[in-house]
């Protein structure tokens, strides 16, 4: 298992049997690579959490009797990973501050239009679904209306309770892999 942020620069190359191929949740931290020098090929596992890769692994065919049995491994090393290495929760990553922000407070703005300036406490659902509030400085003052925003966004994140994959078919693979260790756990 590595933790660097590339995977090492061994030659190998990604494989694809059929272009465009559609991906699967099986396929998911999961691709073929064939070596340049030696043409050797294998399953590659690789997980990266926040940028950094958390996971990296080969499967070569020949180690492991052939092409399905160094997938199949590859499969078992993978969904052991995942459920050791799950993304993080959604409105952890709602949370970080980013370098464009300038009132220091991540999802909370101060804003003015003609008359009136307001905190406003917004963010997204998962849907898409802009959530705001907003709170009048002259109604509440500048702390109040801070604040109020403040305790709104906080509010609004406990509405986000999803893990943050990129791709559908990674967060579909995840959810089943936890409802078999439930399954296996409850027998």
């Amino acid at each position: 298992m590595s933790t660097n942020k590339t995977p090492p620069d061994n030659g190998a190359l990604p494989f694809t049997d059929i272009p465009d191929a559609p991906e699967s949740s099986n396929d998911y931290a999961i691709i073929k690579v064939r070596h340049k020098k030696s043409g050797a090929m294998a399953w590659r596992v690789s997980l990266y959490r926040e940028g950094v890769m958390k996971v990296h692994k080969e499967f070569t065919f020949i180690s492991h009797g052939g092409e399905r049995p160094a997938r199949a491994a590859a499969e078992r090393f993978r969904n052991e990973q995942l459920l050791l290495f799950p993304p993080p929760l959604s409105c952890t990553i709602r949370q970080k501050l980013r370098a464009n922000n300038t009132s220091g407070l991540v999802g909370v703005s101060r804003q003015t239009n003609r008359k009136n300036t307001y905190w406003i406490a917004q963010t997204k659902t998962r849907d898409g679904k802009k959530l705001s509030r907003s709170f009048n400085v002259e109604k509440f003052g500048e702390e109040q209306a801070k604040c109020k925003a403040i305790e709104a966004r906080k509010q609004q994140l406990t509405t986000i309770v999803h893990r943050a994959f990129r791709r559908h078919h990674g967060e579909q693979l995840y959810g089943e892999l936890l409802h078999a260790n439930m399954t296996v756990s409850d027998e």
